[in-house]
């Protein structure tokens, strides 16, 4: 149905009440189901790149929906990319890089090669060819250009090289603004959000209660991950002065009116400076076990009352009430008449149709009996890796992390404006080596397990000091990851270090020690700077690359080299 009939207003009540109706009998069924399998899953995104030899030039592979039909396995990360690549050419590769570098610029970058159109305003710079036929998706973009009933457009800051003008202008469509930013790249159409690629891991724990503690702790370690796996530095065949893809995809499915980004402006001086869109950074704690100086949401969210006040009355507390409210607050976006129509509340379709219009960065996933799964939490930042070995670092170190935390009851909390913040510390130009971000210090762990000694190599072997400074601080990355360094005693001894005290108390045997100490090892580098980030490698090799001009333009030939070596790597690897 038309995006008009479906949503006229927020707050339309004909799928709300029985979609929050569906969220209080899924949650009554699931509240006290306990389930003490550590069950874990990753979900990583490729994208597929033909590499053309005779013309040295990389595309986009636009032929997704046939590998789609004929793959239907689930084995690991080599195992996946083999599977992809036996049903591609000679040319074509899986690549998992975070976004091919030069889509959208003037001349081909697909294959088969489309024209942006020349009559839709929304498809000016990407044409609608690139977006995925499944139905979800088309209706997805309808909607929410609809809804905004102006195009989707960002502006990225352009990185400055030696020989980068001083006054650059993206090129255009008109003299209006907001199509005119200097120093920017302009970026218009969905597919430069929604076109990039993650690395999402999803964690089942034994109860609710453990599932709401992880969410919470989860929240705060977006930021830390997120700049970790960095990877996206290049856009429209430009050098950015940002790493990350994470802007970009909130504005990508950013369907506000522009009214309601006028209100949001004249808000922001008294709250929250960044949006709280579909796409976005989570502003709700879940756990009412959270410090009690830990407020549970930012006042900028909103909520549904009448379905805050429906889950409260059916016994829900204020904290998951008010997430589930936020969720409904959001039109559907792929709302059907057939859905309207069979509409009833011992179902979870309208429920779903809800939460699959509203992406934050951490989920909470109750039980679902039709796949014998529990409490689950989503981890969404991350950014893919290029390799396979990089993934599975960051998966297994996630996972064992995620299970430290509920075994040690760990508590990073931190006020949750604080992780807005480091969301936007996390994408900016080299943010593990350059930037510092929000983390708790001192109280993080129970009585007893605050003198977890940082590794020696580290140079770190200090016990937690309980001064009477600030529980919550701005760290670096490597203090968060490998341990304070100081010569009066440190206060926090590093993510890894925790993560192997975790393994001390487990029975490995020695080959399976010895490679969850290589995806330690290689976190660990990461976060000291010694092993760049993806998006750094690409900094560098388009740097030395001997067609760059240092004025920020990555070329056809170097984007087909550079994406050349990813393959060779994964190769090697």
């Amino acid at each position: 149905m038309g995006w008009k009939s479906a949503f006229v207003a927020r707050g339309n009540s004909e799928s709300r009440s029985p979609g929050t109706q569906q969220i209080l009998n899924l949650w009554e069924w699931g509240k006290d189901i306990t389930n003490p399998e550590a069950l874990w899953g990753d979900e990583i995104e490729y994208l597929i790149v033909d590499l053309d030899p005779s013309w040295s030039r990389a595309t986009v592979l636009l032929c997704q929906e046939s590998i789609l039909q004929q793959w239907d396995k689930q084995t690991n990360e080599k195992s996946r990319r083999a599977l992809i690549k036996s049903l591609l050419g000679p040319s074509q590769y899986p690549l998992t890089i975070a976004s091919f570098p030069r889509l959208g610029v003037k001349g081909q970058y697909s294959t088969p090669h489309y024209a942006p159109s020349q009559s839709n305003i929304h498809y000016r710079m990407l044409p609608p060819q690139l977006l995925s036929p499944a139905l979800r998706h088309v209706y997805m973009a309808q909607k929410i250009l609809g809804r905004r009933q102006r195009p989707i457009g960002v502006h990225v800051p352009l990185f400055q090289d030696r020989d980068t003008p001083r006054s650059f202008l993206d090129d255009p469509f008109s003299s209006k603004k907001p199509e005119k930013e200097d120093n920017c790249v302009y970026l218009e159409g969905q597919g430069f959000g929604c076109g990039c690629c993650a690395l999402q891991t999803t964690f089942q724990t034994e109860t609710e209660r453990d599932a709401r503690w992880l969410h919470d702790q989860l929240v705060i370690l977006g930021p830390t991950m997120m700049a970790l796996t960095a990877a996206t530095p290049i856009f429209k065949g430009f050098l950015v002065n940002t790493d990350s893809r994470w802007n970009c995809l909130v504005a990508s499915l950013d369907d506000r009116t522009q009214t309601e980004v006028s209100d949001f402006i004249t808000a922001s001086k008294t709250c929250c400076s960044v949006p709280l869109t579909r796409w976005s950074s989570n502003r709700v704690y879940l756990s009412h076990e959270r410090p009690p100086d830990i407020a549970n949401a930012c006042r900028q969210v909103r909520v549904d009352e009448s379905a805050r006040q429906q889950l409260l009355e059916g016994g829900m507390d204020e904290s998951i009430a008010l997430y589930f409210s936020h969720i409904i607050w959001y039109d559907p976006l792929c709302l059907s008449q057939d859905d309207i129509d069979s509409m009833s509340p011992e179902t979870t379709h309208i429920l779903q149709k809800f939460q699959h219009g509203v992406w934050h960065h951490v989920h909470l996933k109750m039980p679902d009996a039709s796949i014998g799964a529990g409490w689950r939490v989503e981890f969404r930042p991350m950014e893919v890796q290029p390799k396979d070995s990089e993934n599975a670092a960051f998966s297994v170190f996630m996972f064992l992390l995620s299970r430290a935390i509920l075994t040690y009851r760990l508590n990073f909390y931190i006020p949750i404006e604080l992780v807005t913040e480091s969301m936007q510390r996390a994408q900016s130009l080299d943010a593990v080596t350059k930037e510092r971000f929000w983390f708790r210090r001192r109280g993080w762990a129970p009585d007893g397990l605050d003198s977890i000694q940082c590794h020696p190599q580290n140079g770190c072997a200090h016990t937690l000091d309980e001064s009477t400074d600030g529980a919550y601080t701005l760290m670096t990355m490597d203090e968060i990851i490998n341990g304070e360094r100081s010569t009066s005693p440190a206060r926090f001894p590093g993510l890894v270090a925790i993560v192997r005290s975790y393994l001390l108390d487990r029975e490995l045997l020695p080959n399976e020690e010895a490679k969850l100490i290589g995806y330690l090892n290689l976190i660990s580098c990461r976060a000291s700077g010694s092993l760049p980030t993806p998006a750094r490698w690409m900094r560098n090799f388009v740097a030395e690359h001997e067609d760059y001009q240092h004025d920020s333009v990555v070329t056809e030939k170097i984007c087909y080299d550079m994406l050349k070596e990813v393959a060779k790597m994964n190769e090697a690897d």
